[in-house]
């Protein structure tokens, strides 16, 4: 059992890993030209998470969507932010990036307390597996956010049109509740489309299952 004292070093330690997330860079750009963090990817998410909730009056328990949102993608620290255009093309094996991403939880909340050691690796797997309405939520607020960012930074960023279209899709049929909010992003998306003369096909309006 951990004493008071070795609680808060452990505690440190593990703020220490993660603090890698403000340098970890993603895919998207920010409005500035520059690559975006995963810190910051997950501070917008997470501020998403409860205006939207709260907005739409959903039933669920905020306070842990927000959680789920804070550990979403901590494993980012330990393995870094894994292409999904690569993923989607066969490039990077999605089992082995599942594989990686565990292996690093693990070894991440290794170094917590037990009692948080837990609640940390349990949000993350719920959120991995959409367990929980929270978690389905969770996830399609995510891909929602991802696009969001693109939007803003303009078409000159986008060098795989269908694949960032049709990229919340999936999520958010499995959490219906935020249809309106993701076709509002695709007309935004189509007039990106539209400025930077690439093709916005028929089908892009719509939502794939």
């Amino acid at each position: 059992m951990f004493n008071k004292k070795n609680s808060v070093s452990s505690l440190f330690d593990f703020l220490a890993q993660v603090e890698k997330l403000k340098s970890t860079l993603r895919y998207s750009k920010t409005t500035s030209g520059r690559k975006e963090s995963t810190a910051e990817h997950s501070w917008r998410l997470a501020l998403m998470t409860f205006m939207i909730a709260e907005e739409k009056e959903l039933a669920i328990d905020v306070l842990h969507a927000v959680k789920i949102v804070l550990v979403h993608d901590i494993a980012e620290a330990v393995i870094g932010d894994m292409d999904a255009i690569k993923i989607a093309e066969g490039k990077i094996s999605k089992k082995e990036k599942e594989k990686q991403e565990k292996e690093a939880m693990i070894a991440l909340t290794r170094i917590l307390p037990k009692t948080q050691r837990e609640e940390v690796y349990t949000l993350w797997e719920e959120y991995e597996n959409a367990l929980t309405d929270e978690a389905k939520y969770v996830k399609a607020l995510d891909k929602i956010e991802t696009l969001t960012q693109l939007v803003e930074s303009g078409y000159k960023t986008y060098d795989k049109p269908e694949f960032i279209a049709n990229y919340a899709d999936k999520a958010v049929s499995a959490y219906p509740a935020l249809t309106d909010l993701l076709r509002e992003i695709k007309v935004r998306l189509k007039e990106e489309f539209i400025q930077g003369d690439i093709e916005w096909k028929q089908e892009y309006g719509k939502i794939k299952r």
